[in-house]
């Protein structure tokens, strides 16, 4: 591949300095959860940073850059993860020539499954980047049913009800909550 043609080499930020402390906590959860998978996703801001259209098949601005930079959260008991997540956990930096090109964090995201149950469900809870920065304590809630498998589904992904209320009073308690707090390190 010409090195004119190949895609910029993005940098993670070495000494970040914008650090919050995640605490993932789960409550009532019908068994045993663990952690999959965690990142916080970065996006460039400002797409006048990025190559020209005509750099692109077909004349169409660049895809806006994203990066994912894996979260690493400890166990600290049955139902309790913390771990870090950086605001500034990417290098703003001219990688294109055309100007300096600001990341942004999107969202801190985790997905926890019973363990043992390859294919089964994925629950998902994810922070926005402003209520990382903001401290933002957050419960999503999961309908217990789905644990450990969505029935006759491969792979499901539970993205939750984040409002309870929305759910009808006698049905609340068939859910169990994944709390995830942002706090400055």
């Amino acid at each position: 591949m010409d090195s004119q043609n190949s895609p910029p080499t993005f940098t993670e930020n070495p000494a970040p300095r914008q650090t919050y402390r995640l605490t993932l906590r789960i409550e009532g959860a019908p068994g045993p959860l663990e952690v999959v998978s965690s990142a916080a996703q970065y996006d460039v801001l400002n797409p006048e940073c990025l190559p020209p259209p005509k750099s692109n098949p077909g004349g169409h601005t660049s895809a806006v850059p994203t990066h994912d930079i894996p979260l690493r959260l400890q166990r600290v008991s049955d139902n309790e993860y913390v771990g870090v997540v950086h605001v500034d956990g990417m290098v703003d930096a001219d990688y294109h020539g055309r100007g300096v090109c600001r990341w942004q964090l999107i969202q801190a995201q985790v997905q926890l499954q019973a363990p043992g149950a390859e294919g089964g469900t994925r629950f998902v809870a994810k922070l926005n980047g402003d209520e990382v920065s903001q401290g933002t304590a957050k419960a999503i809630h999961y309908w217990k049913a789905r644990y450990p498998s969505e029935p006759g589904a491969d792979s499901y992904r539970d993205y939750g009800q984040p409002d309870l209320q929305k759910v009808p009073a006698d049905q609340r308690e068939e859910f169990f909550d994944i709390v995830l707090t942002a706090g400055e390190a």
